[in-house]
């Protein structure tokens, strides 16, 4: 994005308390001042009536941005007037509503006009365009404790060739968090579990659409869990397109965390990267490990990061396509977990094999579809071997065991599996 260097406008309301910007006469926003820029003859916000007073948004009036055909892909408004907003856990998710005719990224900003803070942009994609309005997400948990006194909205940030009108409001700031009760465990998608309600921001992806949780398009083989997320690799977008979430919080790699697997189900082989970034400082490690199966099953894959014990990060990162493209790839991924496998074979067995219930409490089942005699080894974390049944015809008692994670190696014939087993 282009950077805003001469600004002389400095204007700070105090009475702003981070309410919701509504553009209501006797609201918040519409007596703000507006500068555009970077838009063709930069025409002014205008504040109108709401065009569709229904579904998600009643409200009387809005915001109205035109962004010009002759203004740059990252066509802008901001104020000043906000005043001092200093992030902390009660305010740090904004959301904001729009409505749009095209689906393109809208990005938020705020910056500190006197340089004492680097700018911080947030960019999520909207996905309804049929008139509607749609309420975004932006999690600027990781500027917490940053203080800024501008905000700048890019409402269609795409380059166009003709002009786009958008709407927005309802700019609210909300207590959010980047981590809440989250400890490492794994991203599932499930309503009950992690990964469903974060925030997940679509980069370097032309148009960005949204990351989409869906039905598990093949709940079987090594993945019967019911939902699971989607990512649309544009034609158009550049081969790392990407998504990312600061919802995992700090966290330091260690001998209990350092191997990270994913369950991938693909269409075309390629790469698949993992990445952790301290957020906003550029330091970051990235893993790749390229997909073998492409008919529709799932696929776990292995991303070992042993070399980063002792190192902290605050931002997950997932490449699922991370190839050139000539069409747009969609790739469904699963099941993030970290975890040691205490050295042990990761090679899927090639049946429909499942370990239910997990997590499980006195006993555990194993369904497995093979005339072979299926030998399992659990461990615990730090790789000591706790239970071993040989030939084991469904169930294994497992009430002796102390409640927390394990890994279960299961052998059938010549062919070796590892799963993790949570005991409540």
């Amino acid at each position: 994005m282009k950077k805003i260097t001469q600004l002389f406008l400095v204007i700070t309301v105090s009475a702003f308390g981070q309410s919701s910007v509504d553009f209501e006469t006797d609201g918040t926003g519409t007596a703000w001042t507006w500068t555009v820029d970077d838009n063709g003859t930069n025409p002014a916000l205008e504040f109108v009536s709401n065009p569709n007073s229904s579904g998600i948004n009643t409200s009387s009036k809005v915001a109205k941005f035109t962004a010009t055909a002759a203004g740059e892909a990252w066509a802008l408004a901001y104020t000043d007037d906000i005043g001092n907003v200093t992030f902390s856990e009660n305010n740090s998710i904004i959301k904001i509503k729009v409505r749009k005719t095209k689906a393109t990224t809208v990005g938020l900003k705020f910056e500190d006009t006197s340089g004492t803070h680097s700018p911080t942009q947030i960019e999520v994609a909207n996905t309804v365009i049929n008139g509607n309005w749609e309420e975004l997400t932006f999690n600027f948990g990781t500027a917490i404790g940053n203080t800024y006194n501008r905000m700048v909205i890019i409402p269609d940030l795409l380059a166009r060739s003709q002009d786009n009108i958008i709407y927005f409001d309802e700019i609210s700031f909300n207590p959010g968090g980047t981590k809440g009760n989250y400890n490492l465990e794994d991203i599932d998608f499930e309503s009950s579990g992690f990964g469903a309600n974060w925030v997940w921001t679509i980069h370097n992806n032309h148009t960005n659409p949204a990351l989409e949780i869906v039905d598990n398009p093949n709940a079987s083989g090594v993945n019967t869990t019911t939902k699971v997320a989607k990512f649309t690799s544009l034609n158009q977008g550049a081969a790392w397109a990407l998504t990312f979430t600061d919802n995992i919080g700090f966290f330091k790699f260690d001998q209990n965390n350092k191997i990270v697997t994913l369950m991938v189900r693909k269409s075309v082989i390629s790469d698949v990267a993992i990445k952790f970034e301290i957020a906003g400082t550029g330091t970051h490690v990235e893993k790749k490990r390229a997909n073998t199966i492409s008919d529709g099953s799932w696929e776990q894959l292995t991303f070992d990061f042993s070399s980063e014990i002792g190192n902290s990060y605050n931002r997950l990162v997932i490449i699922p396509d991370f190839a050139n493209r000539s069409q747009d790839n969609v790739s469904y991924f699963d099941q993030l977990s970290f975890g040691s496998t205490a050295n042990l074979n990761e090679i899927w067995i090639d049946h429909n094999f499942k370990v239910f219930p997990n997590p499980a409490k006195d006993t555990v089942q194993f369904s497995v579809n093979s005339n072979e005699n299926l030998d399992i080894e659990i461990f615990d974390m730090l790789g000591k071997s706790v239970l071993r049944v040989n030939a084991v015809q469904n169930e294994v008692n497992i009430a002796d065991l102390n409640s927390g994670l394990y890994f279960v190696q299961m052998t059938l014939g010549t062919q070796q599996a590892t799963k993790k087993l949570v005991v409540n």
